[in-house]
């Protein structure tokens, strides 16, 4: 076994979620994943707690929405919800052998399945909690990477000081949480939105990991604008491209993207605020060199869906209150 899996695992239990003795923790892997939670569950009795691992593949969840009649597509599973409520620490292993297994789903079933499971994903919300990801043929293939290509990738995203990685998402949240307005500018792109009275979280590695991110909730009403997305991204098994977004006093006003474009407008007309921007977020992750297609700030924006899009920075410029924080992939002390 790569000896990196244990680091990750002791990451995972002893700085992200800082299990103790007592803790109750949920695991939950896809179809991969196996070993980094077998290592997990070890160094977490190490410590005295105990360990439930639920297995929830894609491809499961694939047949379960081609196979649900219409009328059943919103039970709840209430005996799910009822351990999420009995847990303390909730890790997801991101690790799919098949990107594409929820592709070419209904997108009107997908985004009722959605919602329906939005009370459970707040009940998730309000534990020690974390997101990450186990290297699998799949995500390398995503990436164009060989295997153990993208091996040396993730692992050199996670096996890190973060410490030293904190220190530089500190810095930037103080300017961010005094900061009044930001003008994001680049390929295809102008965009303006207030953040006065704003908090910003620094995403430490805590919640997600690889982590290294600053991000804020932009005032719901003020952002205007387009943007352009030059990552592609992955959303449940559904490719999307190319997105380009026109805001006008915070509300996606426009929406187009390359391929599969008919999703995008689904998701973004699931409820009332899944049109709005809910965040924005500033990358500071260094070991992050090229990019993938998987990828509390008092903000009012609630939603049953949340999809993070990526735009690169290396030839643009990102300004709060007039004064460049970011320009051209480099921050403002390194210019």
């Amino acid at each position: 076994m790569d000896q990196r899996i244990t680091e990750h695992a002791k990451i995972l239990v002893d700085y992200s979620c800082q299990i103790k003795k007592g803790d109750h923790v949920v695991v939950v892997v896809e179809d991969y994943g196996q070993e980094l939670a077998n290592e997990i569950v070890k160094e977490v009795a190490k410590r005295g707690g105990t360990t439930v691992v639920l297995q929830r593949s894609p491809e499961t969840e694939r047949a379960l929405l081609d196979a649900v009649p219409e009328e059943y597509v919103d039970n709840f599973p209430d005996h799910l919800f009822e351990m999420i409520k009995k847990t303390d620490v909730y890790i997801k292993i991101q690790s799919t052998a098949n990107t594409r297994a929820l592709g070419n789903v209904s997108p009107e079933k997908f985004v009722r399945y959605q919602r329906m499971q939005k009370p459970l994903k707040q009940e998730i919300l309000t534990k020690r909690w974390c997101g990450t990801a186990t290297p699998t043929p799949a995500l390398a293939q995503e990436a164009g990477m060989s295997l153990r290509e993208y091996e040396d990738f993730v692992y050199n995203t996670i096996i890190r000081d973060w410490e030293k990685e904190a220190e530089i998402m500190y810095k930037v949240k103080e300017i961010i949480d005094k900061g009044r307005k930001v003008y994001i500018e680049g390929e295809d792109t102008e965009l303006t939105m207030s953040i006065d009275g704003r908090v910003a979280v620094a995403s430490v590695g805590k919640h997600n990991m690889p982590s290294g991110e600053v991000f804020t909730a932009p005032v719901d009403d003020s952002t205007n604008g387009h943007i352009y997305f030059d990552i592609p991204l992955v959303y449940f098994g559904s490719l999307i491209e190319d997105v380009r977004l026109t805001f006008k006093n915070g509300v996606v006003v426009e929406s187009s993207s390359s391929r599969n474009e008919n999703m995008l407008k689904k998701l973004i007309e699931t409820d009332e605020g899944s049109n709005k921007l809910g965040e924005l977020g500033i990358g500071t992750n260094r070991g992050i060199t090229t990019f993938t297609r998987y990828k509390a700030c008092n903000g009012v924006n609630e939603s049953a869906i949340h999809m993070d899009i990526v735009k690169t920075m290396k030839n643009g410029r990102l300004l709060v209150d007039g004064e460049v924080l970011q320009e051209n992939g480099k921050w403002f002390w390194e210019l």
